[in-house]
This record gives structure tokens, sequence and C-alpha cells, in this order.
């Protein structure tokens, strides 16, 4: 009977999402503890999460934030986010016509899964 509200949640943050194709994939144990319950807002609990994404992540912020200036992109923040069980950097940029971007970016390879415009 547990198991039917995770398959649930899953579906629902894929079709939200969907799959990204980031090279790293967050384990269903740890996405579960990171992402549901009143505990992931305790301040430890964020700290622990994470420590533990930049752990996993094989390319740092600042890598990230030098290979998309090197792109044309001026970045605003990085933060590193855990979208459908797939670990991504999320983005805020703007690119060389000064349009506001955000993006999803690979820690592996720091390529560009997704592009958000408008914001």
């Amino acid at each position: 009977m547990k198991l039917i509200p995770i398959v649930a949640l899953s579906l629902f943050s894929l079709s939200l999402y969907g799959g990204m194709g980031s090279s790293v994939t967050i384990p269903t144990q740890e996405h579960m503890k990171y992402s549901f319950g009143n505990h992931r807002n305790h301040p430890i609990q964020k700290m622990e999460k994470n420590q533990y994404y930049k752990s996993m992540a094989p390319m740092t912020e600042e890598d990230i934030r030098n290979h998309l200036s090197q792109e044309g992109y001026s970045v605003r923040s990085i933060k590193l986010r855990d979208i459908a069980y797939e670990l991504v950097y999320q983005v805020y940029a703007t690119d060389s016509t000064e349009k506001n971007l955000k993006l999803y970016v690979d820690p592996a390879n720091g390529s560009i899964l997704k592009e958000e415009t408008g914001l």
C-alpha cells in the first residue's frame, strides 16, 4: 500500500518536468528523504541536502559559471536541484541579447538540458 503514493508522486513530478536527461541520477531513498515531509524545510536538513547534492555533482558551481560565461551567458544565480530523480543545476542567467533565462544544466558536462524564457 505504501508503494502506490510513491509511484503516484513520481509520475506527477515526471509529468511536470519530464525527463531532463541529466547524467546524474539521485537514488530513490535520497530523493524521498530530501523531497517529502515536514523535515525537508529544517535548516540542518537543507544543509545536509546541499552537501549531498554537491558531493554528487562532477562539476562545481564555479565550473558551471565559467562554462556558461564562455558561451555568452551572464549568470545571476546557480542552485543544485533534484528534478524527477535527476540532479541538475538551475541557473538564472541573461544571454547576449539581454533576455532573462532559466537554464537547467547537466552537472556532469555543463550542457543545457532545458531553457525557459520570460523570467
